[in-house]
């Protein structure tokens, strides 16, 4: 009997404790039956700025695509490496003359809301991100999309446009359920029904949006189950959210934090060349005074490389001499500009008419000090050849009217983004004739020679004779110097040692998918 109320006591002890453990607040680690400790189901992400919107065909900047590319697929996907994989679309034709394209769709693809998506779906998503304003730099290049059958796609072009894939993996160009945006209208975009690795569950202005798994996906279920995107829009907040183990994985580090990230043994940081290059931009309008080529020339020569380098994006980049991002189809690593040589510089602005203290500029810039510095470093090299200058920063919206679409500047420093990873887009955005105004040809250039090359290189099917054109286009750009390139970026992007799957990525897409514990 003593044993038998001894035992008792003790197995009620031993309840109490169980329950005490269980009620306690503390998080303990799930132990698997192998003795290791659990692996987590979530991620946590952290973004500088906030989505804009979810409804792809309305999307036009690069945080909002990130998101979008987890909820959405397109029919294509753009790898790391900048090749072109099938995605929704299973194989593609190109008609001889590159006018038409005939897609085969995936079948028993799911959309979240569990219909099966369609030849119909396919087609009036094309069409629909075709005539929307927002999608004009990727769709621009198209005509129109129609069902054939049930497995199969046509898609027209104006023209043949040999990187017309590249716009179609653009998160923009994703495909969409037909019935969910007639069912939710003007509020798809809070509403988004794709049929993407990630369902959407919910967004809190200002602070966070919330995914989870989508477990009927076509190319089998993410590894991790839920993703949690928080807007930190403080660049140094963020990073410290980093650094406590807030948040697993930080988009774009600014480049002032990298030095205590890629120190920390907790945090892996990965990097490399970006897809947008630094270029100082002429006025070349008549009403100008770089509309003198003999003076943009003379300028040419007081560009220290380097310095702009380390002085001003901190390194945080890498020299770029040809007028297209080092991961741009096209780009040419051994094109050369002239040579920095101050004393040449001078001579040929007394040459030009412009003795030294005889000219004064002005320099308008965005606010933003990844424009403002390489500015200063600017204004410092005018004044080493004699040329006065004004510095003027700007509010970014102000910048982007007065200099970009009115052209009331003199001298700037922008960056452009290759988000079609091919000469065509910077080289043709920023040079056509076709392209003056509404931000995009501001420096004003308008060669006749080049337009033509131009227009040569996008619409031809050869992939050599498109890399010759445009180092011929870049040799016209050196030599009439209506804008000069300096740098190009990098993409940073630092993460939890512990999550497995992150990679560079040539236009810095992240597929969160890929993510694991």
């Amino acid at each position: 009997m003593l044993k038998e109320n001894v035992w008792k006591i003790i197995c009620g002890l031993l309840i109490a404790v169980l329950l005490l453990t269980g009620c306690s607040g503390s998080k303990v680690p799930k132990e698997q039956t192998n003795g290791e400790t659990a692996k987590r189901d979530d991620v946590i992400i952290a973004y500088v700025a906030e989505n804009r919107e979810l409804d792809p065909h309305k999307s036009s900047d690069t945080i909002t695509w990130q998101t979008l590319m987890q909820i959405f697929d397109t029919l294509v996907r753009i790898e790391a490496d900048g090749s072109i994989s099938p995605w929704l679309a299973e194989s593609w034709d190109v008609s001889n003359d590159g006018k038409e394209v005939l897609f085969k769709i995936r079948e028993g693809v799911k959309f979240h809301n569990g219909d099966i998506m369609t030849a119909e779906d396919v087609a009036y998503s094309l069409n629909r991100s075709i005539q929307a304003p927002q999608t004009a730099k990727f769709t621009g290049v198209f005509d129109s999309a129609e069902a054939i059958d049930d497995t199969t796609v046509k898609l027209k072009l104006p023209n043949a446009y040999a990187p017309f894939l590249y716009c179609l993996g653009n998160p923009c160009m994703s495909i969409v359920s037909q019935a969910a945006v007639e069912q939710y209208g003007d509020d798809f975009g809070r509403n988004p029904v794709g049929t993407g690795a990630y369902k959407y569950v919910d967004w809190v202005s200002g602070e966070k949006l919330t995914m989870t798994r989508n477990e009927d996906w076509w190319n089998g279920q993410a590894p991790i189950k839920d993703v949690t995107i928080r807007f930190i829009t403080d660049t140094s907040t963020a990073a410290i959210a980093l650094e406590k183990g807030e948040v697993d994985f930080l988009h774009n580090p600014a480049a002032a934090d990298l030095p205590n990230l890629e120190a920390n043994p907790n945090i892996n940081v990965i990097n490399g060349p970006g897809a947008g290059y630094y270029h100082i931009s002429f006025n070349n309008g008549k009403e100008s005074v770089f509309h003198d080529q003999a003076l943009r020339v003379a300028v040419s020569y007081a560009i220290d490389r380097e310095a702009f380098l380390m002085g001003g994006i901190d390194g945080n980049g890498g020299i770029c001499e040809f007028p297209a991002a080092p991961v741009a189809f096209g780009y040419n690593p051994n094109f050369k500009q002239n040579e920095y040589n101050l004393e040449h510089a001078k001579k040929l602005l007394a040459e030009a008419g412009y003795p030294e203290g005889s000219l004064n500029v002005r320099i308008r810039t965005n606010e933003n000090p990844q424009y403002a510095k390489p500015c200063e470093i600017l204004q410092e090299a005018l004044r080493q050849i004699g040329i006065k200058s004004t510095l003027e920063p700007l509010e970014r919206a102000t910048y982007l009217d007065e200099v970009t679409r009115n052209f009331d500047y003199d001298i700037t420093i922008y960056l452009i983004t290759a988000s079609v990873p091919d000469c065509d887009y910077t080289m043709y955005t920023r040079l056509h004739s076709k392209m003056l105004g509404a931000g995009n040809n501001f420096t004003q250039t308008n060669i006749p020679e080049l337009d033509e090359i131009l227009d040569r290189a996008r619409i031809s099917q050869d992939p050599e004779e498109r890399k010759q054109l445009y180092t011929e286009a870049a040799q016209i750009v050196k030599e009439s110097a209506t804008l000069i390139p300096i740098l190009h970026n990098a993409y940073n992007n630092a993460f939890n040692k512990d999550l497995k799957g992150c990679q560079y990525h040539c236009i810095n897409y992240h597929f969160f998918y890929e993510l694991s514990w």
